[in-house]
C-alpha cells in the first residue's frame, strides 16, 4: 500500500489525485485535510475512489492563495505520510505539490520535499531525480540560488550522487552499467577555462575518477548543444534549471520527481500547485498518475 500526501490544500493536489486514482485499483492511504477534500471532491464532481483511506489532518484551508494555514496542513501531511513508511503501513510515498512560501509562512523553512524527507529520514546522501519515459536527469545542486552553485559543487558531491544513481538506475530499471553525461557549469563548458575553471578544477577530475572505477561516464559537456545529440541513461545537470527546463520542455505532464537515498520510494508529480486554476477543474492528472504508478513499481522491487 502507498501513502500519498494531498499537498498543499489551496492548489491542485487533490484534483489530480482524484483524477489519477481513478484510473487505479490500488489501495492506497491519503494523507490531507478531508474538508478540502471533500470541498474539491463537490465542486469538480470526483468521487472518492472505494480504495483509500483517509488520515484528516484538521486545519482551516483556502482555495488558490498563498498562506500559512495551507502551508501548515501540507507540512504535516508530509510528516504524518513520512512516520506510515517509516513504521511500514505504507511501502512507498507519493507527494501532491507544496508551495514553499506556504511552507515558510507556517514556520517551517524547507526550500522543497527533497530536503524536508532527507532531514526527517535522516539521510545525508540523497539524489533528486527527474523520471520520464524518454529521460532521467539528476541534480547535483537543487534549491539553492544560482550565486551559491559554484561554491557548492565538489568532486566529492558530484561522485557521491552519480554512484547513488548508479545504484538505483541498476536496482529499479534494471540497467546493468549505465551511461552516464555531465554537464559543465559554464557557457561552453568552460571553453579550456577562458569561461570559468570549474570544469577543469571540479567536473573533469570527478569524472575521470569515476571512469577509473569502471563507470560509462562522459563530460562535461556544453549544456546549449548536449541536449540536442546526446543519449545517456542519465543526464547529470549540475543545478536546478539547467536540468530541468529541458525535462520540462520534453516532458511536461508525463514526469516523476523521485527521491534517491531515502529508506523507502518518494515520487511526486513534475508541477506545481497552480493556484491560478486551483478548482477549476483543468488540471492535468497525467503526471500524477505516473507517479503513483513509479511508486507502486518501485516499492515492489
Amino acid at each position: 500500500m502507498i501513502g500519498i500526501t494531498l499537498g498543499d490544500p489551496g492548489g491542485i493536489g487533490i484534483e489530480v489525485t482524484l483524477k489519477a486514482l481513478s484510473f487505479s485499483d490500488k489501495k492506497a492511504i491519503l494523507f490531507g485535510n478531508k474538508n478540502a477534500l471533500q470541498y474539491y471532491s463537490k465542486k469538480l464532481n470526483l468521487p472518492f475512489p472505494k480504495q483509500i483511506e483517509i488520515i484528516d489532518i484538521t486545519g482551516e484551508f483556502s482555495m488558490g492563495r498563498v498562506c500559512k494555514e495551507n502551508g501548515d496542513i501540507a507540512y504535516r501531511s508530509i510528516i504524518e505520510g513520512i512516520g506510515a513508511c517509516k513504521t511500514g503501513i505504507c511501502s512507498g510515498l507519493v507527494t501532491a505539490p507544496i508551495h514553499k512560501k506556504a511552507l515558510s509562512l507556517a514556520g517551517y523553512n524547507y526550500p522543497g520535499h527533497t530536503e524536508l524527507l532527507a532531514k526527517e529520514c535522516r539521510t545525508d546522501k540523497y539524489v533528486m531525480m527527474m523520471v520520464s519515459d524518454s529521460m532521467k536527469v539528476i541534480f547535483i545542486t537543487t534549491h539553492i540560488p544560482i550565486s551559491k552553485v559554484p561554491s557548492a559543487l565538489s568532486k566529492k558531491l558530484i561522485i557521491e550522487k552519480i554512484e547513488l544513481t548508479s545504484k538505483s538506475l541498476k536496482n529499479y530499471w534494471n540497467i546493468s552499467n549505465p551511461r552516464f553525461g555531465v554537464l559543465g557549469l559554464n557557457p561552453h563548458a568552460g571553453d579550456s577555462g577562458l569561461f570559468g575553471r570549474e570544469e577543469i578544477e571540479i567536473v573533469e577530475p570527478a569524472v575521470e575518477e569515476l571512469k577509473s572505477r569502471g563507470y560509462d561516464i562522459e563530460g562535461p559537456f556544453s549544456p546549449d548543444t548536449y541536449w540536442t545529440v546526446q543519449k545517456k541513461d542519465c543526464t547529470v545537470a549540475l543545478y536546478h534549471d539547467q536540468g530541468m527546463i529541458p525535462f520540462k520542455l520534453k516532458s511536461l505532464w508525463r514526469g516523476v520527481n523521485v527521491t534517491l537515498g531515502l529508506p523507502f520510494p518518494r515520487t511526486s508529480p513534475d508541477h506545481g500547485t497552480a493556484f491560478d486554476i486551483a478548482g477549476k477543474g483543468l488540471a492535468d492528472q497525467g503526471s500524477m498518475k505516473q507517479a503513483i504508478e513509479l511508486a507502486i513499481l518501485m516499492s515492489n522491487v
